[in-house]
């Protein structure tokens, strides 16, 4: 027996979902665990598993779809029609149309005929992987030919797609048609993440307020204001534009999750505290005056 184990993630032609992947591997979690020779075909833009229209459909036995819709659709009777030699079965489908489900020979349904089970998504190992918030920033005029804003950026959406790093973007614009941002949408926001990855001065100002530790990149070419507020702060971890690469950011998030930054998060806090209080008093004196 060999399996080729397939889905909407298949096709190049189509956009499939994360729920599709996780039950491809809850159902390849299964087939290993019982022995089962397969392979997993996926769209060649995913970048693995085989292409199911470059190989041989007489290497296999039976042809396994997961997850999504049964239908009549054209991509669905093509790889149902390329294996035709093979047993065919479907498992933690929705069978939309009796065309879809004719195409295999076994159907194990998540829903149908008003019927349902729970999706095999719900199944399977809990990831363990930090959180990052990401800030980013766009091309700062006033730098002129210093800002590297839009490198610093592809450098650190790079990183985060590669290493498969779970991230949310921080914006910190105030509004964002038609509704208005508060800063407490943002603070709680950034309170949720394990690491806060900030090309602005205020993501990093936040991160350390709510005890986060910040990989400040600085975005201008021979440092400005991000590196600036580090200084003032006593933060450590801050990359210069130039360089900002996945190894960098690396060794940074490797640092930030030693657990050895407490003491630099405290005393940036600290930091902060005093400034502030300096700040309210010349503030009282000038209106003193």
């Amino acid at each position: 027996m060999r399996v080729l184990v397939a889905g909407w993630f298949s096709f190049d032609e189509v956009i499939a979902t994360v729920g599709d992947e996780l039950g491809a591997d809850t159902v390849t979690r299964w087939l290993t665990d019982a022995g089962v020779d397969h392979d997993l075909a996926e769209a060649p833009y995913l970048g693995s598993g085989v292409n199911w229209r470059d190989v041989d459909p007489a290497d296999y036995t039976h042809l396994l779809f997961v997850s999504g819709p049964l239908s009549g659709s054209p991509l669905l009777r093509e790889l149902c029609e390329t294996f035709a030699g093979s047993r065919r079965w479907a498992v933690n489908v929705s069978v939309v149309s009796e065309a879809g489900r004719a195409l295999f020979d076994e159907v194990w349904a998540r829903d149908a005929d008003g019927a349902a089970r729970p999706d095999l998504a719900v199944e399977g190992p809990t990831p363990s992987a930090p959180v990052v918030a990401v800030a980013f920033t766009p091309a700062q005029g006033e730098y002129g030919d210093r800002t590297q804003a839009d490198r610093v950026r592809g450098a650190i959406e790079e990183w985060l797609a590669t290493r498969a790093l779970p991230w949310f973007e921080l914006s910190m614009d105030l509004f964002e048609k038609p509704h208005r941002r508060r800063p407490v949408q943002v603070e709680a926001l950034i309170r949720r993440a394990d690491v806060v990855v900030s090309m602005r001065l205020h993501a990093l100002v936040l991160g350390v307020k709510h005890d986060r530790p910040v990989i400040a990149c600085d975005p201008i070419a021979g440092g400005a204001k991000v590196t600036a507020q580090a200084g003032a702060l006593g933060w450590p971890v801050v990359l210069p534009a130039e360089e900002v690469t996945g190894e960098a950011l690396d060794a940074a998030l490797e640092h930030c999750l030693s657990g050895q930054l407490a003491g630099p998060l405290r005393a940036a806090r600290a930091r902060g505290r005093e400034a502030d209080a300096r700040a309210r008093e010349w503030l009282t004196a000038q209106l003193g005056r």
